[in-house]
C-alpha cells in the first residue's frame, strides 16, 4: 500500500469541494430564474424564509426528544447495571423511575423558559446522582447524562435564542420599513 501524496492535498480538496459549490450555486441560481419567470414566485420566497427560519427550530425539537429517549434507555439500562455503579437494586428502581419522570419532563419542554428550567433541573439531578459511579468514565451515569442530555439541551438553548433574535430584527426591520413608507 502506498502512501498517499501530502503536497497539494488540502489545495485539491479545497479545489474540488469550491467546484461542488459553485456547481450547486449554479443550479441554485437556475432553479431561481425558472420561479422568477413564473407565477410561483412569492410562494417559493416564502416557502425558503420559512424553512430557513424553522429548520433549526425543527432539530432543535428532534434533538430534545432525543434527549429525553436517552433519558429512557439509562432508566432501562441502569436497572441491569445497578451493581457496577454502586447502587442496590432498590435504589437502581427508584433512579430508573426518576430518569423516566425526567424524560417527561424533557418531551414537556415547550418554551425556552421550560427548557432554561428542564436544563437547570438535570443539571441539579446530574449532580446529587453522580456519587453512583462506574469504573470507566465512559458508562458513568453522571458523563452520560452529561453527554447526551445536557450538552442536547444546551445546544437547543443556543438555537432558540439565535430564532427568538432572528425573529426580532425581521420585526424590527419590518417597523423601520413600514414607518418609512
Amino acid at each position: 500500500m502506498s502512501a498517499p501524496i501530502i503536497a497539494g492535498l488540502l489545495n485539491s480538496i479545497i479545489d474540488e469541494l469550491g467546484a461542488k459549490d459553485r456547481r450547486d450555486h449554479e443550479r441554485r441560481m437556475k432553479e431561481l430564474q425558472l420561479i422568477e419567470s413564473s407565477s410561483l414566485k412569492d410562494e417559493y420566497a416564502r416557502q425558503l424564509l420559512f424553512d430557513r427560519l424553522l429548520s433549526p427550530v425543527e432539530k432543535a425539537q428532534c434533538e430534545i426528544q432525543d434527549a429525553a429517549k436517552h433519558a429512557q434507555w439509562l432508566a432501562t439500562i441502569i436497572i441491569f447495571y445497578h451493581r457496577d455503579h454502586g447502587l442496590t437494586e432498590e435504589q437502581a428502581h427508584e433512579l430508573a423511575r426518576q430518569l423516566r419522570l425526567l424524560a417527561i419532563q424533557i418531551t414537556n419542554v415547550e418554551s425556552l423558559h421550560d427548557l432554561k428550567f428542564v436544563y437547570a433541573v438535570v443539571t441539579i439531578f446530574n449532580d446529587k446522582i453522580s456519587v453512583f459511579k462506574h469504573k470507566e468514565r465512559k458508562y458513568r451515569i453522571e458523563y452520560n447524562v452529561r453527554e447526551k442530555i445536557l450538552n442536547r439541551l444546551n445546544s437547543c438553548i443556543a438555537t432558540e435564542r439565535n430564532f427568538i433574535r432572528r425573529v426580532k430584527l425581521a420585526e424590527e426591520e419590518n417597523y423601520s420599513t413600514a414607518s418609512k413608507a
